[in-house]
């Protein structure tokens, strides 16, 4: 009898960790890669990230009980298109792009009845790309978005929640509207930062002399222009009013900035970026540890300066109501 098999489209960094993180423990199932690189498809194999790879796309989810889609979110709805046909009865589709809203729409378009489609997003820590960049510690202690419709089906809820934990992540529910406006502030905004600091800075005549001065601040800053573009690219275009709020509350929150230097307020300034960097440290302890469930930490001493400064209260995004994707 045929081991009951998963297939992995995409074998780049989260594809290929997602194999490797399979294999940690004993498994009675097979793992099938499939990528349009070859030289991706052969390092994931050589890594034991899968058991074999096909690089027809049909042949590699023939049989396939749970179909993974790690891909690039612009290349999601031709892959369904693709596979509308070929999927086994029965079959778990999920992908894991960090936009959700458009994937449920385009599952919902394009998958036939017979299979369980359910969008989630692994909230990975690494500024790396590819699949030589892949690990099977990569999910440990993270959080697994899983974004359900209300029309999703039980089985593909608890597909996405099995798979989220055997990885070592956290598996978090939330609607994909929300999701898209959360992930919107802390992914695609701190990209497009990196991005204007960059091209602010290089479009200056001054730019030949400046370059040889920036050292770490600057490299650390602009390091999220060095992983997979289309990444960032893709959620602004698919997701785009979302993206917008948390430009106007950022825009806000720098117009402030100003304000207070200008007026040489040193101790305002002092007192954020203190306060500033132990609620980063606070959050970077909870992520070490995965602790999203005890309360959010005490409250920082000076409320009022982070409120103003961080652009919160003044034309802030208004979280979006939930509605079916």
């Amino acid at each position: 009898m045929a081991k009951p098999r998963i297939t992995i489209i995409g074998l780049g960094l989260i594809g290929a960790s997602i194999g490797l993180a399979l294999s940690r423990q004993q498994r009675d199932f097979e793992i099938i890669g499939h990528d349009k690189s070859g030289a991706a498809a052969d390092r994931a194999k050589k890594l034991g990230a899968v058991d074999k790879t096909e690089w027809n796309l049909i042949n590699a989810c023939d049989g396939a009980g749970l179909v993974i889609l790690a891909l690039p979110l612009g290349a999601i709805r031709e892959t369904m298109q693709t596979l509308a046909g070929e999927l086994a009865e029965g079959a778990v589709i999920l992908d894991t792009a960090s936009v959700k809203a458009p994937v449920l729409a385009w599952a919902k378009e394009l998958l036939p009845a017979s299979v369980a489609f359910i969008g989630t997003h692994p909230i990975v820590a690494s500024d790396q790309a590819g699949t030589a960049a892949a690990r099977a510690d990569l999910f440990d202690h993270c959080s697994w978005a899983i974004c359900p419709s209300p029309t999703t089906d039980e089985r593909a809820v608890k597909s996405a929640s099995d798979l989220a934990t055997r990885l070592g992540a956290q598996p978090h529910f939330l609607d994909a509207v929300e999701h898209d406006g959360l992930t919107a502030a802390v992914e695609q905004l701190p990209a497009l930062a990196s991005m204007a600091l960059l091209t602010s800075a290089v479009s200056q005549p001054v730019w030949r002399e400046m370059r040889r001065l920036a050292g770490g601040q600057f490299e650390s800053s602009t390091r999220l222009l060095s992983t997979d573009s289309t990444v960032f690219s893709d959620a602004m275009l698919y997701s785009p009013e979302q993206v917008l709020r948390w430009i106007d509350s950022f825009i806000d929150s720098m117009a402030t900035w100003r304000e207070v230097i200008a007026a040489g307020d040193n101790d305002t300034i002092q007192q954020a970026f203190a306060d500033a960097a132990v609620a980063r440290d606070r959050w970077l302890s909870d992520r070490s540890k995965g602790n999203w469930e005890e309360p959010v930490s005490a409250p920082v001493e000076h409320p009022g300066i982070l409120a103003n400064l961080f652009g919160m209260g003044r034309r802030s995004p208004k979280r979006q109501p939930t509605k079916p994707a």
